[in-house]
């Protein structure tokens, strides 16, 4: 193999190929240990994300599952797995969530140094019906979670 690979000349495929390592390295960093089992501050908001499932974006069917209190909880139809949770929080790592304002004067009704809260690689912090891009419904539909 020649060390003068120009760019303009690296085919399709190789280009491709690069790409979905790099997808693979970014989702190795990913919270992927929520997929089996809930993070404590969900359960807290009564939010049940782990579905162990480990291909797929959507449930295509209610799934019924167990709370850490023994108690039948269900995950509607159509929502986010928690698969899809995971890898979103770790692509979409610096979304900014939402904007909290540090300092507040009541009287005049003004904020000083707001504070922005991002995803952060924080499952809790992905909601069951929020939109995925394409590149985490193409990610998450193409790859299955072996192991963890």
């Amino acid at each position: 193999m020649s060390k003068n690979i120009k760019t303009q000349e690296a085919k399709l495929d190789l280009i491709t190929k690069f790409l979905d390592y790099a997808d693979i390295a970014d989702a190795s960093y990913a919270m992927l240990q929520y997929v089996w089992e809930n993070i404590e501050q969900d359960e807290k908001n009564n939010i049940y994300k782990a579905d162990k499932l480990t291909f797929g974006d959507k449930l295509k069917q209610d799934i019924v599952m167990k709370n850490s209190k023994g108690e039948d909880i269900v995950k509607p139809k159509n929502t986010n797995t928690a698969y899809a949770c995971a890898i979103q929080a770790r692509f979409e790592q610096n979304k900014i969530v939402k904007i909290e304002p540090k300092y507040c004067i009541s009287l005049i009704n003004t904020c000083f140094d707001n504070k922005e809260i991002t995803l952060d690689n924080d499952i809790s912090r992905v909601g069951l019906n929020d939109t995925l891009s394409k590149r985490i419904i193409d990610f998450i539909n193409r790859f299955k979670l072996l192991k963890h």
